[in-house]
């Protein structure tokens, strides 16, 4: 029979709950609004919807909403309406006011300040939304505490020009000026530039929809005179719609003109093309605040008179809106301009959102380029007609190999006895590791008959009964974990987190022993003794590898909704294996796959129950498990794209008996790294390129742990007297 079968497993012993594939990461809280969720696309926009007269307009649907990428259709993912009263945004929209003294004649400054004073105290300074506010002067740019819902508080503190926090000081930024222009003329402009940069990334690490409303007259460049724009421009429309900020110029105070005439300061209008934002048209005058407003949903803001009162209606409005993801179209340029519209069915609307967003290939997963799929067979005519070579030359020969087809750990053995030197040594074990989930080349499946149903069953009861009754009467022993971790290179300085490049084969980076007590049914790892050093942050810890993990194979893969099915017969140490295949399909209690996902500026650790299949190897006569993979069922747009775990046991002496005990474990996965890069004064994380990592664990030095007691003759116990 080789369709799926049930059969009733009790398994009292399993009580521990198997982990593996974790990586670990700081201990942080994880708030709700930022826990990974596959059902959210990767690029969110928030999506104002107004009338002919400017209004808001709520109760539409998703199917009222159209998405265009690059002029084609584009897939929303999600879909939320938020109206103000029956659904608010939560945490609720921040309102963000920055002072401009740069770029503000002095006498101005004053009456600035005054419009915002204006808006704080409305409502005797009880404001509907939380409101922070940013200054930015000759010195550097500061900040209030924290958003407040508290007016009067924020008004005494623009009134006093006291804003608490300071971000940075002039010359912490001057490097970031200085890739812009070299013109100090500028100065001031590219200083305020910077600074929009900064709260761009400051803003980021909370999460939210975001109004910022610039008070001044902001900056234009009347040349395009600049290097490193289009750099610039990138980064910082990439950070502004992370962080969901809508910006408008907000300008009030009049001046004069060269012909006398009044004119609203810095009521620049350019050219539609500017807003075509690629690599071969992008300089300086892109750069200026009307563009980047506009490209982020916002815009201007200009009125003769009551500045405070127009930003106070923009406000009244904030928590009208729609918010939508989408996925990107994979790409593999870099910083690849793709211009987004959204419609609404009907025609007479107007839609204000993100008009454009840089894709990156590090959006998707990047397996490397030029590695060559090679047989089992083939590896080894490579070896054999290698013979000579040096050490690195095999090496680097290997790492530009991938196999088909799984190297069996006797096959390992045999092929490692070809080489001489241990770079190739090592790099020939992380191929067989990473191929211990697929199938043994056909010469190695032997020609045997499947087992008919009736025996098939038998099997596995058999199998019950060994975890059921001869894993808990295991006695306490005491075992030595050789653990050899193997990580990808680091990145390069100069080398670009956006897109993958250089090399991605596996190295070994550290090697550590430590000692494992299986005490009383339960597995114990003591401290490790490291033996190399570890170059890497990212750490795979496996738990359940004496018997926590057969017993939730087991117990997953017998229950009512799973499939365990007959697979194929292997050769074995002792004879053939038989080997069945699993699915379950649910996620289970006993079984969690543990990542870091990054979220506004901060990475938090998750543990999250997952469905997983693999393949169960068995001794047909005992039900002695002998091999076993777990590999996860992923959801999409995880930061992680694999994970699983191979353990293979033997027959070990303990105390003059035999018992089967783990001999050799394989844990691997495939997740985002995260990054640390400097921009505008600011350290900011960031997605890189996915990574495998992967720990290769042996098992020796099996011994009793138990206390002893010896007998020693012509023993005379000392006097009491004494």
């Amino acid at each position: 029979m080789t369709g799926p079968f049930r059969i009733c497993a009790i398994l009292p012993f399993c009580v521990a709950a198997l982990s593996f594939a974790q990586q670990s990461q700081p201990s942080l809280s994880t708030p709700s609004e930022v826990k990974p969720d596959p059902t959210q696309g990767m690029i969110r926009l928030d999506v104002v919807v107004t009338d002919k007269n400017g209004n808001p307009v709520t109760g539409l649907r998703q199917q009222d909403f159209t998405l265009h990428d690059n002029g084609q259709p584009g897939k929303i993912v999600s879909w939320q309406a938020f109206d103000a009263v029956t659904t608010r945004p939560d945490p609720p929209v921040e309102v963000i006011l920055v002072i401009d003294e740069l770029n503000l004649p002095a006498a101005l400054v004053s009456a600035a300040n005054d419009e915002a004073r204006n808006f704080l105290q409305q409502n005797h300074g009880h404001l509907a939304q939380p409101v922070s506010i940013y200054r930015i002067t000759k010195d550097g740019l500061s900040a209030s505490a924290q958003p407040s819902l508290d007016g009067n508080l924020l008004a005494n503190e623009i009134a006093h020009r006291s804003e608490p926090r300071t971000i940075w000081r002039a010359q912490m930024v001057s490097q970031s000026i200085g890739r812009l222009a070299k013109d100090g003329a500028l100065h001031s402009k590219l200083q305020s530039l910077v600074a929009l940069g900064s709260i761009a990334v400051e803003e980021r690490r909370k999460p939210g929809r975001k109004l910022m409303f610039w008070l001044g007259p902001g900056w234009h460049f009347e040349n395009a005179v600049g290097i490193g724009a289009f750099d610039f421009l990138t980064e910082l429309l990439t950070r502004l719609r992370e962080a969901r900020i809508e910006l408008w110029k907000a300008t009030e105070w009049p001046y004069f003109s060269a012909n006398g005439q009044p004119a609203l300061l810095g009521d620049v209008v350019f050219p539609e093309d500017l807003t075509d934002l690629t690599s071969e048209k992008v300089n300086l005058i892109n750069l200026a605040l009307y563009v980047v407003a506009t490209q982020t949903g916002g815009g201007v803001l200009a009125t003769p008179s009551n500045l405070g009162a127009l930003i106070g209606k923009r406000v009244e409005e904030a928590s009208k809106f729609y918010s939508l993801t989408f996925d990107p179209t994979p790409t593999n340029k870099v910083d690849e301009y793709h211009d987004l519209k959204v419609e609404v069915s009907e025609p007479k609307l107007t839609v204000r959102t993100s008009t454009s967003y840089y894709n990156q290939p590090v959006f998707y997963d990047q397996p490397p380029a030029g590695i060559e799929r090679v047989t089992v067979a083939q590896l080894e005519h490579a070896l054999r007609t290698a013979q000579g070579n040096s050490d690195t030359e095999v090496a680097r020969q290997l790492s530009g190999m991938e196999l088909a087809e799984r190297l069996s750990t006797a096959r390992l053995a045999t092929l490692e006895a070809l080489l001489k030197g241990k770079k190739a040594q090592r790099v020939l074990a992380a191929l067989a590791d990473e191929s211990v989930f697929l199938a043994l080349p056909a010469d190695e499946i032997p020609s045997i008959a499947p087992p008919d149903a009736a025996t098939q069953r038998q099997m596995i009861s058999r199998t019950v009964d060994y975890v059921n009754k001869t894993i808990p009467k295991l006695p306490n022993f005491l075992a030595t974990r050789t653990t050899v971790q193997y990580h990808q290179p680091p990145l390069e300085p100069g080398e670009t987190w956006k897109t993958a490049v250089g090399d991605q084969s596996l190295h070994p980076v550290e090697t550590s022993k430590a000692p494992v007590h299986f005490l009383n049914g339960k597995e114990i790892v003591g401290g490790e003794g490291t033996l190399g050093k570890l170059q890497k942050p990212g750490i795979l810890d496996t738990v359940g590898t004496f018997g926590a993990i057969m017993a939730t194979v087991l117990v997953g893969a017998t229950s009512p909704s799973s499939v365990l099915k007959w697979s194929h017969w292997e050769k074995g140490v002792n004879g053939p294996q038989a080997v069945f295949s699993y699915r379950i399909p649910q996620a289970t209690p006993r079984f969690f796959v543990g990542f870091g996902y990054l979220a506004n500026d901060l990475v938090f650790p998750f543990s999250e129950k997952m469905p997983f299949h693999g393949e169960l190897g068995v001794d047909p006569a005992s039900g002695a498990i002998l091999r076993l993979t777990v590999q996860a069922d992923l959801e999409p747009r995880l930061p992680l794209d694999r994970s699983g775990v191979m353990v293979e046991y033997t027959p070990v002496v303990i105390g003059e008996k035999t018992y089967i005990c783990p001999a050799r474990s394989v844990s691997i996965s495939r997740q985002r790294r995260i990054m640390d890069i400097d921009e505008w004064g600011e350290t900011l994380k960031v997605d890189a390129p996915f990574e495998t990592l992967l720990d290769d664990m042996s098992f020796d030095k099996y011994h009793i742990f138990r206390s002893t007691a010896r007998m020693l003759p012509g023993y005379t116990p000392a006097s009491e007297n004494k």
